[in-house]
């Protein structure tokens, strides 16, 4: 078990092999790409996962990712607290040419499990931080837990977070009874609302 100070990095081949467990809780700072999404970044990611092989040999990743984020409703613009539970079934594979030699064309297509290739986490971090490339047997061994954990908390995040309706009802009202109200604004004063004007438009028609 690793704890809460465990490293970004760790060594995918042995925890395979000795079928690993992380239970951890990350504080949310960690996940740099993940921030920008929040409204606050206060908090942990409760992270429990576990390694080992599956029926065919193959290295699997399986477990669950939970957090409370603060997102920004989309419909007041106000914080809200957001719960989002993530379980995990992946295949791990150094690289595709492993991935071609363990799994047919056809076995891929009908795979169940999402696949993680770790030679692309790699190149793709190396390009992003234009740090020099690692050795292929270095890259063969290495699993980037932060990386992993924040692409499904990323895909995991509803499209527009929204309150419940009730919630956010009152935060209109807040906002509503805070605004000054002005004449001639349209709906900022009851009179001169459309729906005001239209019923007095009725009226004279009349």
């Amino acid at each position: 078990m690793l704890s809460v100070q465990f490293p970004e990095r760790v060594d995918a081949a042995k925890l395979f092999a000795r079928f690993g467990r992380i239970d951890a809780a990350i504080t949310l700072t960690r996940f740099t790409r993940l921030v920008p999404y929040l409204a606050g970044s206060e908090g942990e990611v409760q992270v429990n996962l576990q390694f080992g092989l599956d029926a065919e040999g193959r290295k699997l990743l399986t477990g669950s990712i939970a957090a409370s984020l603060e997102l920004v409703c989309q419909r007041c613009l106000k914080g809200m607290q957001q719960s989002v539970v993530s379980e995990l079934s992946v295949l791990v594979f150094a690289n595709q040419a492993e991935l071609e030699q363990q799994m047919s064309a056809q076995a891929q297509e009908s795979l169940e499990q999402d696949v993680l290739l770790l030679d692309e986490i790699q190149s793709s971090e190396a390009a992003s931080t234009k740090s020099p490339d690692k050795t292929p047997e270095k890259c063969d061994q290495e699993l980037d837990v932060i990386a992993v954990v924040e692409d499904e908390l990323i895909l995991s995040l509803p499209l527009a977070p929204m309150h419940e309706d009730i919630d956010c009802s009152k935060v209109w009202t807040q906002i509503r009874d805070q605004e000054p109200q002005e004449d001639g604004q349209g709906l900022d004063s009851v009179g001169n609302s459309p729906f005001a004007m239209l019923a007095k438009l009725k009226k004279d028609n009349t």
